[in-house]
């Protein structure tokens, strides 16, 4: 189930972490397997983003369908043993959404998507978690027409926010806030494309090395992907390649992941299929991967140079409903490892949306959503990996 968004293929997550085993998994070990994880309402319910502060402090968001047919911002919270529904301010918010989340500490956690507020046009929503509830931001800017799509922390002083504004002309521009421990701030940067530019997925390695990844339509209407890197003082274009593009088709990423400064993976999707980019140090290229019609990535993690996870759906050639998509690279190649679908088989199927590896352990967690064989909505899918 690949959803849009203004018009573009957008992307959302899927989770990697955890240091010891959770009681009852033991059994699991070194295979995927699904974790029960409540819902909010009897709509549609979906996990977008996860972030592991520990073994035992997981979080995972998204959003759910209240009685109107509004999405709500969803959070989830892992202690070890289950998850549970942490409720997050709805005040002066009709509908929102959380796409994105950064957890530099147990009493630190970051997350970010959009609302539509009772007064005034559609805005990035960035919320934060004290170790005690979740607040939002006195310093925030309010900049109508933004949304965003997902958080990187390098600490508790620098955090990354990225996605994309829409001008009062509709032309799409990039959109970077920055936290510095005190307040957040717009952050400039490119915008390659004349109409449509989006921001999809941030990775931060140090303070002056952070890379955003995403799209942009250019002059041909093609959508070509676009990495951008901050070096410490200003965020700019790094040229990567967009395959599809260039034969008349398009291209897009969706999520990226670093090992350090010269091993960074992008992952998103090509044509009617997926891509996986990795940059060296020096140059992004396009790397070989089990790429079929109908495959899709939409999250990537690195536990090391030699296991990273990638993760999204494929879609059943024949009727087009989506299952679980999981693969692993191992420092020489990328292969299908199999996952759980825990849904009826039934539209819209199932998903995983983002990807996130605890290095110490190599353990994870993965996240997005399934549909049941009985029920009126999409339920909240977590998968775990130990």
């Amino acid at each position: 189930m690949v959803t849009r968004r203004r018009g573009l293929l957008v992307v959302i997550g899927v989770l990697l972490s955890l240091r010891f085993l959770a009681p009852g998994l033991a059994e699991a070990q070194g295979a995927w397997t699904v974790i029960a994880s409540p819902n909010a309402s009897a709509g549609n319910n979906e996990l977008l983003a996860v972030a592991s502060v520990s073994a035992n402090d997981v979080w995972a968001v998204g959003d759910a369908e209240n009685s109107l047919g509004n999405s709500e911002p969803l959070a989830l919270h892992w202690n070890g043993t289950a998850w549970s529904i942490v409720p997050s301010p709805m005040k002066g918010i009709i509908q929102g959404t959380f796409s994105g989340v950064a957890a530099p500490a147990s009493n630190d956690v970051w997350a970010v998507g959009g609302y539509l507020p009772t007064k005034g046009s559609g805005q990035a929503l960035i919320e934060h978690w004290n170790g005690r509830a979740w607040s939002v931001p006195k310093k925030t800017p309010s900049v109508a027409g933004s949304s965003l799509d997902a958080a990187a922390a390098v600490s508790a002083n620098d955090v990354w926010a990225v996605g994309n504004v829409s001008d009062a002309a509709g032309v799409e521009q990039t959109f970077i806030e920055h936290w510095n421990g005190t307040s957040w701030s717009v952050v400039a940067s490119p915008s390659p494309g004349a109409q449509v530019n989006f921001l999809q997925g941030v990775t931060a390695i140090s303070t002056n090395d952070v890379w955003a990844v995403g799209s942009f339509r250019d002059a041909g209407g093609a959508l070509r992907t676009v990495a951008m890197h901050w070096n410490g003082t200003a965020w700019s274009i790094v040229p990567s390649p967009s395959p599809s593009a260039d034969a008349g088709g398009g291209d897009q990423f969706v999520a990226t992941a670093a090992v350090s400064s010269s091993e960074v993976w992008a992952v998103g999707l090509s044509g009617s299929g997926q891509l996986i980019e990795e940059w060296n140090g020096t140059s992004w290229t396009v790397v070989a991967s089990p790429s079929t019609p109908g495959n899709f990535l939409f999250g990537v993690a690195a536990v090391s140079a030699t296991d990273i996870w990638a993760v999204g759906e494929t879609d059943d050639p024949t009727t087009g409903i989506p299952s679980t998509l999981i693969e692993q690279w191992n420092g020489t190649s990328w292969s299908v490892v199999p996952s759980p679908n825990p849904g009826s088989g039934t539209t819209p199927g199932d998903s995983l949306r983002a990807a996130a590896a605890d290095p110490a352990s190599g353990q994870a967690w993965a996240v997005g959503l399934f549909t049941p064989a009985f029920g009126s909505g999409q339920q909240t899918l977590t998968e775990f990996n130990p």
